[in-house]
């Protein structure tokens, strides 16, 4: 009886990997030709340690390789990368930093989310409701930037309408995409910084 609860159990395992690889592979052909990404969305960022969570709106640009600007609503703060350099503008603090652009956040650029996922995560459908799927993401190897990524995506369209990244300290870090453009368009002006006279800049 044991050995059979076991097979049943690996079965239902199998069922839900070969489910969730499927989701993921018609999710990669919805955005294989995207050059432009536009969305509005909501952000809750909680920490477990603390039990404080905060709350953010705006919206991200993203064009293709490498440029996208993020703009939050309150406090007001501003993310631009020109593919090179990754500045961030509070203009409350008359401040700005500038630093190095070494990985696209999965936020800005869905499309690289499942670049190469088989290698780099083990993925799972942790459940589904009428409108959308929840695919678990979990890498492989220990990671300094996230512990598991959690992905809505769905049903109708295959589009990504949430990500929720969750790091070793327990920090929590949930996107809601309100809305989903692809490839529509977009001034390749706004992926364009220049510090505005007055405004202090630190560079890392």
């Amino acid at each position: 009886m044991r050995y059979l609860i076991l097979s049943l159990v690996l079965t239902v395992s199998q069922l839900l990997a070969l489910e969730a690889n499927e989701i993921i592979t018609k999710t990669v052909e919805k955005y294989r030709g995207m050059n432009t990404f536009y969305t509005e969305f909501e952000q809750t960022y909680c920490d477990e340690g603390t039990g404080l969570c905060q709350r953010y709106e705006g919206k991200t640009y993203y064009m293709k390789p490498n440029f996208f600007r993020m703009e939050l609503d309150e406090p007001k703060q501003i993310y631009v990368g020109d593919s090179v350099s990754l500045w961030i503008y509070m203009p409350e603090e008359k401040r700005a930093i500038r630093q190095a652009l070494t990985q696209m956040p999965f936020q800005i650029s869905p499309d690289a989310l499942f670049d190469n996922y088989e290698e780099d995560f083990i993925a799972s459908l942790e459940g589904e409701d009428e409108e959308s799927y929840d695919i678990i993401l979990e890498p492989r190897d220990e990671t300094d930037i996230y512990r598991r990524l959690k992905v809505k995506i769905h049903k109708k369209t295959f589009e990504i309408i949430g990500i929720t990244v969750t790091d070793e300290s327990g920090v929590e870090s949930k996107f809601e995409f309100t809305k989903v453009e692809i490839n529509t368009k977009i001034d390749r002006k706004i992926f364009e910084f220049n510090p505005p006279e007055g405004v202090q800049v630190d560079e890392y």
